[in-house]
């Protein structure tokens, strides 16, 4: 995840050194140029567009053979490295795909149980105060709870207080499952940003077509 917006990033670093190094007076940079030798020189012009274009007009002799290996090696690195960055790009993309999907996926989950929990907290809260005010359960059972928890209050014969605990431990298994879903959506959370961070520094430093 990292190894694509740190590749960028340092190439931008070598781009920012080339630029420094263009800003020179041109006599001094002329001078500092013709100190390589032609294989170095090709090298070092293929660094840079700006550097390439000063090698060719101040250095090297128009129509040369050497200018246009000059002109055909950086043309060739430029592609290389927009080739390389839209690699890397897709799978930034892909990956960022995935964790808004799984993103999607954690929500719902999140809900079904935020969901689950309201349902059985009501049911508590309605058994206690049947209890509380010694009414018959089945007199207190709310209209809006599940068909299946109306039928475990009518027929189920067991007792109030076992009916409670079961509901409260089934509550707290809730509020755990509800609190690792919501940590594991922070941690997506993160990593996304880190990718997205990663993609636009990656087309921040990457030469246009």
């Amino acid at each position: 995840e990292h190894g694509s917006g740190a590749g960028g990033v340092e190439e931008g670093r070598k781009d920012g050194g080339m630029e420094r190094l263009v800003e020179l007076p041109e006599s001094l940079l002329c001078e500092l140029l013709r100190k390589f030798d032609t294989p170095e020189l090709l090298a070092l012009a293929c660094t840079c567009r700006k550097l390439n274009e000063f090698v060719g007009a101040h250095v090297l002799e128009p129509g040369s053979e050497e200018y246009r290996k000059t002109k055909e090696a950086f043309l060739r690195q430029k592609l290389n490295r927009q080739r390389k960055a839209q690699r890397k790009a897709n799978i930034l993309e892909c990956e960022i795909q995935d964790v808004n999907r799984e993103m999607r996926t954690l929500k719902e989950e999140a809900n079904e149980l935020r969901n689950q929990e309201r349902v059985d907290r009501k049911l508590y809260q309605e058994i206690g105060r049947g209890r509380s005010a010694g009414i018959a359960l089945k007199t207190w059972a709310p209209a809006p709870v599940s068909v299946w928890h109306k039928k475990v209050v009518e027929q189920t014969p067991v007792s109030v207080d076992s009916r409670m605990e079961d509901l409260a431990a089934k509550l707290k298994v809730t509020k755990l499952l509800l609190k690792n879903v919501l940590q594991r959506m922070e941690t997506k959370k993160r990593k996304l940003s880190v990718l997205e961070e990663s993609l636009s520094s990656l087309k921040r430093t990457t030469p246009k077509m």
